[in-house]
């Protein structure tokens, strides 16, 4: 005796795959977002590639470039080449010359600065130079979609411009 309804010309299951790939997705994106910070909203409190002195847990005074700031807390990528989070209160401005060692750590976050969603962008890896945009911002680098429509983590240190205007 049939019912009267039409077979379903969906697989069963088909729902529960496509609801747990959508999870995942959205998963692998928040841990994505995570690795580099966090969205980059609202704007830093302070300029990014700063120079500031800043005291860590051994108490003594350390050289660091700004990553990023909140009124509450700064990102600073300190001297040792240690990326960390501390106490806003904690950081003041440098008075002397950028170290070495951070010379290129403030111009990668500088330039990083400016790039904003939705520009094209390069970054470099294993196997060379990678090219795609800028899907989402984030405080240590982006959220970055390929030609292809992959979705990487890309930390600041390794993506520029695709391209740059020059001014004569």
């Amino acid at each position: 005796m049939s019912s009267g309804r039409r077979p379903s010309t969906e697989a069963l299951g088909t729902r529960d795959r496509a609801a747990a790939a959508a999870d995942f997705a959205a998963s692998s994106l928040e841990s994505a977002r995570r690795r580099l910070g966090g969205r980059a909203r609202p704007p830093s409190a302070r300029a990014l590639g700063s120079l500031v002195e800043g005291t860590r847990r051994d108490a003594e005074p350390h050289a660091g470039v700004v990553l990023w700031a909140s009124e509450h807390h700064c990102d600073v990528w300190f001297d040792d080449g240690v990326p960390r989070r501390v106490a806003a209160d904690s950081i003041r401005p440098s008075p002397g010359p950028t170290p070495e060692p951070l010379v290129a750590v403030a111009a990668d976050i500088r330039v990083f600065d400016a790039l904003r969603e939705g520009e094209r962008v390069r970054w470099d890896r294993s196997i060379g130079v990678a090219e795609g945009y800028i899907a989402e911002k984030c405080r240590w680098g982006a959220i970055v979609v390929t030609e292809a429509g992959k979705v990487l983590a890309v930390g600041f240190r390794r993506l520029w411009p695709a391209s740059v205007h020059t001014m004569a």
